[in-house]
């Protein structure tokens, strides 16, 4: 059910021969890897969609014979205010060293889906100038090309030379074009470095490993960033969102038939990664993590700061949406894959959420003094519950009943008042 980013340090690459190449030199061993790698992984409320990724990528490159070490930094980007929220103070020396060995390049990839604070308030756009003034950086973007303006990661397209083997992205050249020369088409403005952003594909991480290694001219997508770029954060009085119902037409004409499914699904529920996970896994399995990703990037979700309900990671609710989209995907969905999610929610999340025990029953064959009572803890599921009720309430006219009844309790100022002295 759970799934988690598996954050260590550096460990030595295991060797490894692949079935196509010629036997070993029985005098000559196989040459020392020649870098050390630290992937920054991007662990915002969105890229919890992109955990398995992570983990994948992680474990795959430790396998390859290139690199000497593998360094995993976790990048918190769940509304940071300023850079220095973005990382641990244990993770700079990995961070900020130039190198970790004479003899070896460093690497730096950023693993991210553009979105949050950290991008668009360009909060980490003073770390990735200065790595890329001592060794080579890219960005490995989730999300696909077309997708990216969604994201605050502004690129632009680039024909980029290297001036060197594995060179830092000072030493990166920008071309206007293949028939160009150097010194008639440079881009030398020293305030701003190049960072290649990619799309984790073949064709994208080979042209990349064309312009480091083969001293070709590749095109790229780069991203210009500038020391001291950051951008304010809004203020209270700024209200640049689109309408719900703006966010729900466009997911409806964006969004693959698998994930508008999933989206429907979790209204039933309540939210965090856990049990998205879970919902995807069990009643809508063709899903992706792109589908999922897509859900979580369309602004019909929001992260709460505070998250409610029980304190088991399980159970506890760490999203909501936004006002009437609940609501509005309920009427959408089928009573029957309603009572779908209900029912396994009550039989996987009883243990973590006494408010959930019987809650298919209940839903079912409604029942008002069968309703938990009504607490601190318990209200957020309550919410939810009768926004089941009154989704299905043309079953029965019991579901109606005790929808009105379950809203007036949430509702009652004497109920709101004793509550906040629990």
């Amino acid at each position: 059910m759970s799934c988690f980013i598996q954050l260590g340090g550096g460990s030595a690459a295991r060797q490894a021969t692949s079935i196509y190449d010629l036997p070993d030199d029985p005098v000559d061993g196989p040459p020392a890897p020649a870098w050390d790698l630290v992937l920054v992984v991007d662990t915002g409320p969105s890229m919890m969609a992109w955990y398995s990724v992570a983990n994948a990528i992680a474990a795959h490159v430790r396998d390859l014979p290139l690199f000497h070490s593998v360094h995993v930094v976790k990048m918190r980007n769940r509304r940071p205010t300023k850079p220095g929220d973005l990382f641990d103070a244990s993770d700079q020396p990995v961070l900020e060293a130039p190198s970790f060995a004479d003899d070896r390049s460093k690497v730096t990839l950023v693993l991210t889906d553009g979105v949050g604070a950290a991008w668009h308030r360009r909060l980490l756009w003073d770390s990735l100038h200065r790595w890329a003034t001592s060794h080579t950086v890219a960005v490995l973007h989730v999300l696909p090309h077309h997708d990216w303006s969604r994201s605050g990661i502004p690129t632009e397209p680039a024909q980029l030379l290297a001036q060197g083997v594995c060179c830092p992205n000072k030493d990166l050249v920008r071309s206007a074009s293949p028939s160009s020369s150097p010194s008639e088409s440079e881009d030398r403005d020293e305030a701003c470095a190049l960072i290649p952003v990619l799309e984790i594909r073949k064709r994208w991480l080979d042209q990349w490993t064309d312009l480091l290694l083969n001293g070709r001219r590749v095109h790229q997508q780069v991203l210009k960033v500038s020391p001291q770029a950051h951008l304010p954060g809004p203020t209270e009085s700024a209200d640049t969102a689109e309408p719900w119902h703006v966010l729900m037409a466009d997911f409806h004409a964006t969004a693959s038939e698998h994930a508008l499914n999933l989206l429907v699904l979790l209204a039933a529920a309540p939210l965090n990664r856990h049990v998205m996970q879970l919902v995807a896994t069990e009643l809508v399995p063709a899903a992706t993590a792109r589908d999922l990703s897509s859900i979580l990037t369309s602004g019909l979700l929001v992260s709460m700061d505070d998250p409610v309900g029980v304190s088991h990671p399980y159970g506890r609710i760490t999203f909501d949406f936004l006002p009437e989209v609940r609501q509005s995907l309920l009427a959408l969905g089928e009573s029957s894959q309603t009572h779908r999610v209900v029912a396994l929610l009550d039989s996987h999340l009883a243990a973590f959420v006494p408010t959930l025990v019987g809650q298919a029953r209940r839903v079912k064959r409604p029942d008002i003094d069968q309703v938990p009572t009504l607490t601190s803890q318990s209200a957020p599921y309550l919410e939810i519950e009768h926004c089941l009720l009154t989704a299905l309430s043309g079953d029965t006219a019991e579901h109606l009943v005790v929808a009105k009844t379950l809203r007036k309790k949430l509702d009652c100022p004497q109920e709101a008042a004793r509550l906040t002295t629990m």
